[in-house]
């Protein structure tokens, strides 16, 4: 189960591009030559959070408990199995960010980046995008964030509107062919 859940990280690899120029802390290369640098803690949204993930990638769909909290302080991500053993956890701390993984292939600067694309205020994100550019539309109750390298979609996500620990969330990125589906703990029927 653990390398199966992990199977999330290993594909966020894709999105990555060449790691050829050393990135300043908190910096994360994506497409061809994209970078993002996150925002501190202090500039995200206080939340606690728990959602069923489902990530699919090449047909195959998996599925863990993902816990997020963010404070002023700290970003929190947990990964736990359906039986609550533990797959990765990471924190960061708007300068230093630290993970622990059952898989090698643990990319924890992409699972960073794809958090706060998806919880930071939509305003917040342009000054952090390097040679990449966000576009923010609504399709119907969700607003979708889609991000862009050279004409190339990066990442699409899509979240329901309304506080995140009640949001239900999608992201798609088409280079990595794999889809993520985050649904609040309390419409999956509580705690698994």
């Amino acid at each position: 189960m653990k390398g199966q859940a992990l199977l999330l990280i290993g594909a966020l690899g894709l999105v990555a591009g060449c790691a050829s120029v050393p990135l300043a802390p908190g910096c994360t290369r994506l497409g061809h030559n994209g970078v993002f640098c996150a925002l501190p803690p202090a500039a995200l949204p206080a939340v606690s959070a728990s959602h069923l993930v489902t990530v699919t990638h090449a047909g195959q769909s998996q599925t863990f408990l993902g816990r997020l909290q963010i404070d002023a302080h700290h970003l929190r991500l947990a990964g736990l199995s359906l039986f609550g053993t533990a797959l990765f956890n990471l924190d960061y701390d708007g300068q230093q960010l630290t993970s622990h993984s059952a898989a090698e292939n643990l990319r924890p600067d992409l699972l960073l980046t794809m958090l706060e694309l998806t919880v930071a205020p939509a305003e917040a994100l342009p000054p952090q995008l390097h040679d990449l550019s966000l576009t923010v539309s609504a399709a119907g109750d969700r607003q979708v964030r889609e991000l862009w390298n050279q004409g190339r979609l990066i990442a699409r996500i899509e979240k329901t509107h309304g506080p995140l620990n009640k949001a239900h969330i999608s992201i798609v990125i088409p280079v990595a062919k794999l889809s993520l589906q985050l649904t609040p703990l309390a419409a999956a029927g509580g705690t698994p």
